[in-house]
């Protein structure tokens, strides 16, 4: 006779169910790689154009020829050095100032002095009051430029030269606070309208107006952002690069993201809303979302710049410029600006950008499609932290939740197993019970001995 099937712990798991469950597997082992290779891609739309930044390369041959050794040297202004900086800075912008090497600080006129051929060739720049302004006059090495001579006075009390090619602004008056930047040329002298000596002369594009700074920006004003236009036209505001909105709007609302850091903490922000395509677009596409309303952008750093900032009264010496990709966002690119130097993060980082809503940002793809997207101005690039916490105890709970399940199953397939056991025991016993019976009944009956 067949010895019974021995009980299972645990019901047999059909063919179809163990194909099922292996097809799955692969699926993920499959998908994963993929998925990690497809989030370090840009997303749907490209980068806009950025134009490429070309560093001159100045001849010192030329600039040997700038003598200031001597005062009668310094009292000369030579020719040929001057056009040839003049032709060479027309084209220098922030962008190309920045991968000069600009100081962050002006260089102390003094260091300049005590070895001015160390510092010939040089981008530097110098704050303070205008004192004279002259020009336009002739002789400029381009076409269509004419050459414009300042003397400013630094707050040491020392004199910086400029000669610069466009025309002053309308705001670049005598008597207030500008910046020149530029080429140094040769350590200058005059006579006249006043006698200065051993005074820098820079060679560049052009003189701005500069600004008293501002105090620390704790308030929004919603005044500042009335003129922004809203539609996205070619030409309208939305199609500016951050080198042409060196305005007011954008000054104040950067002051206020970096004056205003830490005012919110980790758990405050963690508890405002995040850019995403179901809720926040249709308030974006309705023009309803406010300036400098504060939304987290959860997403990849794919590309990140940083620029040396124009004269503004916000205190801002570098513009980082970053796009993120927000997969919530359909994937698309979100530029946003922050004043201040903040390239040190690697693309394909994970950011949780802290950022304030300025505007809408609208370029040109490579294969010239147009794209709108909103613009965001944050105080810093972060990187997503886990709420580690909050995460360990949903964790926790849902470990000690499994472990109690394997316990009960464990138990109950146990039980189930006892059971089982003693049944098929009982079973047993009867079964050699009835055995012997049988046994019992089939043998023949025993033969009395016969007597003796």
């Amino acid at each position: 006779m067949l010895a019974p099937t021995p009980p299972r712990l645990l019901p047999a798991i059909p063919p179809y169910v163990r194909l099922a469950i292996l097809g799955i597997f692969l699926g993920v082992v499959i998908y994963v790689p993929l998925a990690a290779e497809r989030a370090g891609q840009p997303g749907a739309a490209p980068i806009p154009e950025e134009p490429r930044v070309v560093v001159p390369v100045l001849d010192p041959k030329v600039l040997a020829g700038a003598k200031d050794d001597t005062r009668e040297h310094r009292l000369l202004l030579e020719v040929e050095p001057l056009r040839y900086l003049l032709g060479e800075a027309i084209n220098v912008v922030p962008a190309v100032a920045a991968a000069l090497g600009t100081p962050d600080e002006p260089v102390a006129v003094g260091e300049v002095r005590e070895d001015p051929a160390k510092w010939r060739g040089r981008w530097l720049w110098y704050r303070g009051e205008l004192e004279d302004l002259t020009g336009p006059r002739e002789g400029h090495p381009v076409q269509g430029y004419s050459i414009y001579e300042a003397t400013v006075k630094l707050a040491t009390g020392d004199r910086a030269f400029a000669a610069f090619s466009l025309p002053p602004g309308p705001d670049v008056r005598r008597g207030g606070i500008v910046r020149v930047e530029g080429y140094l040329l040769k350590l200058r002298d005059t006579t006249y309208p006043s006698e200065v000596r051993s005074a820098p002369l820079l060679v560049g594009r052009q003189i701005q107006r500069d600004y008293e700074p501002w105090p620390p920006v704790r308030e929004l004003d919603p005044e500042v952002f009335d003129h922004l236009d809203e539609s996205c036209y070619p030409g309208t505001k939305a199609w500016h690069t951050i080198d042409e909105d060196q305005e007011a709007p954008l000054w104040h609302l950067a002051a206020y993201a970096r004056d205003t850091a830490d005012q919110r903490t980790f758990e405050q922000w963690r508890g405002i809303g995040t850019l995403n395509a179901n809720e926040t677009y249709p308030i974006l596409q309705a023009n309803k979302l406010a300036r400098g309303t504060p939304l987290r952008l959860l997403g990849t750093l794919v590309k990140c710049t940083t620029i040396a900032a124009d004269a503004n009264p916000a205190g801002i010496k570098f513009w980082t410029v970053a796009y993120v990709q927000v997969r919530d966002f359909a994937g698309h690119l979100i530029p946003v600006w922050v004043p201040k130097r903040a390239d040190h993060l690697q693309p394909f980082t994970t950011l949780e950008v802290r950022g304030l809503y300025y505007r809408w940002f609208a370029y040109e793809g490579r294969q010239g499609d147009r794209f709108r997207v909103p613009l965001f101005v944050a105080a810093d690039l972060h990187t997503f932290r886990l709420d580690t916490a909050r995460t360990m105890r949903e964790v926790g709970v849902l470990i000690g939740c499994v472990l109690l399940l394997v316990i009960l199953l464990l138990w109950w397939s146990q039980r189930r197993a006892a059971k089982e056991s003693l049944v098929h025991a009982r079973d047993m016993d009867a079964r050699r019970r009835r055995r012997r019976e049988r046994l019992a009944a089939a043998r023949p009956p025993a033969t009395p001995p016969a007597p003796s």
